[in-house]
């Protein structure tokens, strides 16, 4: 009461501080939210958009990748590895549809199937083994390459259910989640992090940034300036029409070029048995550049202005321009389709939902291949997460956790 007696307004509460805020309700952000919020601490996730997993872990082929690929104890190989032995036990658990049927990798370069090989081999990869031609068909019997891998730990699932399933497990944990904030500030007051949005301000010990396309962009405004740039790709994939289904059993993958490890479309029958045909890929006009028709002169203004993008450009000119043409083009992405199995016509092709890669591009114009995490002020940056981070998601949650705990 005050001296007249007449009952004032009670003072607005502190704002809560939270132990660790995460920028990003993507399929990496909300696993890290779910590990820390496991370990006793009090989690706040902020995305912009209205529900989690929008764009990259909601547009993408759906591949439970295996980790023959990278580097052996690289990030990306062993957190693909043990994220994939985490994704398996939470899609048991919570009965999340999926099909963990194996793939066959092919290549006439029977050299190049064997150094795959052997890579499976260094991993300590069971199963995993070089195909003849009649085996190739026991696995794919419309295949048209003579010489395959056989993967057995490869699979495919709908990671924007196993998204939106990681939210529901880490809010009935007592975590929050808050769409519609876009983060505008970062400070850091007496070892406290500051971040406001353009309505409201949230307080926590430490931040973890996994936004995604716009990784570089939150760094930046947390005062780091990495040496890199998030440059937006954008991957076209086409449906075949169900009259086609019976062409593809699971999994058709190329041996891609280590230099270029996105580039190369694949063949892909998802849990709902439709075979998916891509993605290309080509540069975006913006960070969330899903169509032609999507620019954002500001955006695209800053990754044309990137020296690093300058030199990339002038190393891949050539295969740019060709990924461009084969997006204009349907016959061209036809053609490389019946590079892979027959009887495929225009008329079975359908667009599907595009999506755009985060790649990172260096100030030398190199594309980085690892994930990237940056340690700033009270702060974790995941710089850059590009495929298999989604099957590597609950690994890169657990490491996170383990370096922010």
């Amino acid at each position: 009461l005050g001296r007249t007696g007449v009952r004032l307004p009670a003072p607005p509460p502190m704002n809560k501080i939270y132990d660790v805020a995460i920028i990003g309700a993507g399929i990496v952000g909300l696993s890290t939210a779910l590990k820390l919020q496991e370990k006793g601490k009090k989690v706040l996730v902020l995305d912009k958009e209205k529900s989690p997993g929008t764009h990259q872990s909601g547009r993408n082929s759906g591949v439970i990748h295996s980790g023959i690929y990278y580097k052996p104890q690289s990030f990306k190989s062993n957190l693909c590895i043990r994220g994939r032995e985490l994704l398996i036990d939470l899609m048991n658990k919570e009965n999340i549809p999926n099909r963990i049927e194996g793939k066959i990798v092919v290549d006439n370069d029977i050299e190049k199937v064997a150094t795959l090989n052997k890579r499976a081999e260094e991993l300590n990869m069971d199963g995993v083994k070089v195909l003849e031609k009649h085996e190739i068909l026991n696995f794919e019997p419309n295949c048209k390459f003579n010489s395959a891998l056989y993967v057995p730990q490869a699979g495919v699932v709908d990671y924007k259910v196993v998204t939106e399933t990681i939210a529901k497990k880490f809010e009935s944990l007592g975590g929050t989640i808050k769409y519609f904030q876009k983060i505008k500030t970062i400070n850091t007051k007496n070892n406290i992090k500051v971040l406001t949005s353009d309505k409201e301000t949230f307080r926590s010990e430490f931040l973890v940034n996994c936004a995604g396309l716009f990784s570089d962009t939150v760094a930046m405004l947390d005062n780091i300036n990495p040496n890199l740039r998030i440059i937006p790709f954008r991957g076209e994939y086409y449906v075949l029409s169900k009259q086609k289904s019976h062409l593809v059993n699971n999994m058709i993958y190329p041996i891609s070029d280590p230099n270029l490890p996105f580039l190369g479309i694949h063949l892909t029958k998802n849990v709902d048995g439709q075979i998916e045909a891509g993605p290309n890929a080509v540069l975006a006009f913006a960070k969330e550049g899903y169509k032609w028709s999507n620019i954002n002169f500001s955006e695209f203004s800053k990754t044309i202005s990137y020296k690093g993008m300058w030199k990339l450009g002038k190393e891949y000119f050539g295969i740019g321009i060709s990924e461009m043409y084969r997006s204009l083009n349907k016959k061209v992405f036809l053609k490389e389709i019946l590079n892979y199995i027959p009887d495929v016509d225009l008329s079975d092709l359908k667009p599907r939902l595009a999506g755009v890669r985060a790649q990172a591009v260096s100030s030398n114009g190199e594309l980085i291949d690892d994930f990237v995490f940056e340690d700033g002020n009270n702060s974790l940056h995941v710089l850059n997460a590009p495929s298999p981070a989604a099957t590597a998601s609950l690994a890169i949650g657990e490491f996170i956790a383990e370096k922010v705990s």
